[in-house]
């Protein structure tokens, strides 16, 4: 990352920093097109000239409107335009969760308007403005920095993952109080569903990826990737929280106790485990960065619903996802259901 970040043309690799920038924001039951539209309809207490600028076409008329209505604007502008644009500014940022990480990715690098026309709001073009967007945007960066849920993962990169099923875009994060890598597959448009399909699918390499029949991870994967190629839209929150965050070392003792006649719940704890080691707070920086927070969530597991709820992200509906049973699994089901509350319909259960 750049050390200092230059930005002016909303359309430059950087230009979501601008005012200019096409980010809707809703100020007391009014939308903004752009946070320049807010700024500069605040010049003006005449309603037909405030109404003027809110409704221009582009961020550009709003602009021009305000220096040709300047003899009506308010005495007292320059002692509150500073506060305007910190409010406008931070209230961007906030209601576009997208834009947010966005701008927390830029690190500590210095962020600077590079404008040869404003030597207040930018640099002068010279370096010798006073850059006061710059600073804004680096204060509202630091507050985001440390607040939830953009201080829980961070977004490093994306790419297609071609499957059986379909064409996903694979995001990668990495969950900052851990260190853990988490996968985020995406398929079709998600925002123009109002509630995706998503299920949050903890890794097991022995039932994913080996093809193990003692448990029934590696059926819900199938069944789930499936189900949002059926949808047209959806994600499957990949986390790296294997044995139910117990790790794969511990997995295979906790299954050699299994052999030797303990059910799953005993033998996590016969090894010093709780039953389930798992957290899915993170998840919510992983679903807020995709600008998801209504979900239809596949899962048979009530901890999963609580957890999601906890973390103010809204279940539409919970979707059963019943796979995979056989004889190498169904005690192993049995206990799920019964010690760990997991919701399975009866006829599944015990067929």
């Amino acid at each position: 990352m750049d050390s200092n970040i230059q930005f002016y043309e909303p359309e430059d690799a950087y230009g979501f920093l601008s005012n200019f920038f096409h980010s809707p924001i809703n100020i007391d039951g009014q939308t903004w097109p752009t946070s320049e539209h807010y700024y500069q309809a605040q010049k003006f207490v005449d309603p037909e000239i405030y109404g003027q600028i809110q409704h221009s076409k582009t961020p550009d008329r709003a602009f021009e409107l305000s220096r040709e209505f300047k003899q009506k604007e308010r005495t007292d502008w320059l002692d509150i335009r500073l506060d305007v644009m910190r409010f406008i500014v931070t209230e961007k940022f906030s209601q576009n969760p997208l834009l947010a990480f966005k701008l927390i990715e830029t690190g500590e690098a210095t962020l600077t308007e590079h404008s040869h026309k404003d030597a207040f709001w930018g640099d002068g073009e010279d370096g010798q403005g006073n850059n006061h967007l710059g600073k804004i945007l680096m204060s509202v960066r630091q507050r985001l920095q440390n607040s939830t849920p953009y201080n829980l993962i961070q977004f490093v990169d994306k790419a297609k993952l071609p499957t059986k099923w379909g064409t996903f875009e694979m995001h990668g994060f990495i969950e900052r109080e851990t260190g853990k890598e988490h996968l985020a597959l995406v398929y079709g448009d998600i925002s123009s569903v109002e509630a995706p399909l998503i299920r949050l699918h903890s890794e097991c390499l022995t039932g994913d990826a080996l093809f193990s029949t003692r448990c029934d991870c590696g059926f819900q994967l199938d069944r789930a990737l499936q189900n949002i190629t059926d949808e047209g839209a959806g994600v499957l929150l990949y986390l790296r929280q294997e044995g139910r965050g117990i790790g794969l070392i511990n997995k295979i003792r906790a299954y050699h106790l299994q052999d030797k006649g303990a059910d799953t719940v005993e033998a996590n704890e016969q090894l010093g485990f709780a039953a389930d080691m798992r957290d899915y707070r993170f998840c919510r920086g992983m679903l807020s960065y995709l600008g998801i927070d209504t979900v239809r969530l596949m899962t048979n597991n009530p901890r999963k619903v609580k957890a999601l709820e906890q973390a103010e992200i809204v279940i539409q509906e919970r979707v059963p996802l019943q796979e995979g049973i056989n004889t190498n699994n169904q005690f192993y089901l049995e206990t799920k259901a019964a010690k760990l509350g997991h919701l399975f319909d009866r006829q599944f259960i015990k067929q």
